[in-house]
């Protein structure tokens, strides 16, 4: 199948699950394309039978913002007629669902028939997606979905309590390259880390409030008064100047170590 795939670039959840899951079907034989403003950063080098599309936009003096949602539906319809796409994946909903329909609409006029998948990710629903700004759109859009899918059964059930929403909603839960993610022996890094044999802690985020950092250092505060050890915090993101600044309230800066963000998260 010709398979695009519309995600954000970014370190997020739903732009990596997106970028993993398309690099795996990839792999199957799949021709797949990636559409968005910026390379996905999962997808950090050559992959065969993988394609990407940037999304461009002109910034007129007139706009405050460049409309993204527009610029992105013209090159979803751009890349499924040269392309000859078969179906179109959409991650996270705001505002992928709703760019995926409008393209939907172009190309029927042009006798196009293109299916479009929506994957909910989390807080395209639970915070963002529930603010009357989006709420009509987010609706609407997910529901004119050829198939809806949701990465747990709470968001599932969130969905429903949350939205007027008719179609039936799969649970796909978010998935583990055990090829890549085994436990393997590190001793060296571990020593580097821990020097005197420490309990080695890790979170990885992209360090938003909703990913509640803050508890994450209040929690280690009290295992580390317990039992000797280390904090890996692995990402970046607004929270970590705050982070920062707490972990040296609580004088345990010196056991915590901010890693930034990394791509070989595995190791």
């Amino acid at each position: 199948m010709k398979i695009g795939i519309v995600c954000y670039p970014t370190y997020g959840g739903s732009g990596v699950v997106a970028t993993e899951l398309g690099k795996a079907l990839a792999q199957k034989g799949h021709k797949v394309h990636f559409i968005s403003y910026r390379a996905p950063a999962r997808l950090d080098g050559f992959v065969e039978n993988v394609y990407y599309h940037e999304v461009s936009f002109a910034d007129y003096p007139l706009f405050e913002r460049a409309p993204y949602e527009t610029a992105l539906s013209s090159k979803i319809v751009d890349v499924a007629k040269f392309e000859q796409l078969d179906l179109l994946h959409v991650h996270y909903a705001i505002p992928h669902a709703a760019t995926a329909y409008m393209a939907k609409q172009i190309l029927k006029t042009q006798g196009i028939d293109l299916p479009y998948i929506t994957t909910l990710h989390g807080t395209d629903i639970t915070l963002v997606g529930k603010d009357p700004t989006y709420a009509p759109v987010v609706t609407f859009s997910i529901n004119q979905s050829d198939g809806v899918t949701a990465v747990s059964e709470d968001l599932k059930e969130q969905t429903y309590l949350n939205f007027k929403i008719c179609p039936n909603i799969e649970v796909i839960p978010n998935f583990v390259d055990l090829r890549r993610f085994r436990k393997a022996k590190k001793e060296h890094f571990k020593k580097a880390i821990a020097p005197n044999g420490e309990r080695i802690l890790i979170h990885t985020s992209n360090f938003r409030k909703v990913k509640r950092t803050h508890d994450v250092v209040l929690i280690f505060q009290k295992v580390h008064e317990q039992i000797p050890s280390k904090l890996l915090l692995v990402g970046d993101g607004p929270e970590r100047q705050n982070l920062e600044i707490l972990s040296r309230d609580l004088n345990i800066a010196e056991d915590i170590r901010f890693l930034g963000k990394q791509d070989p998260v595995e190791e």
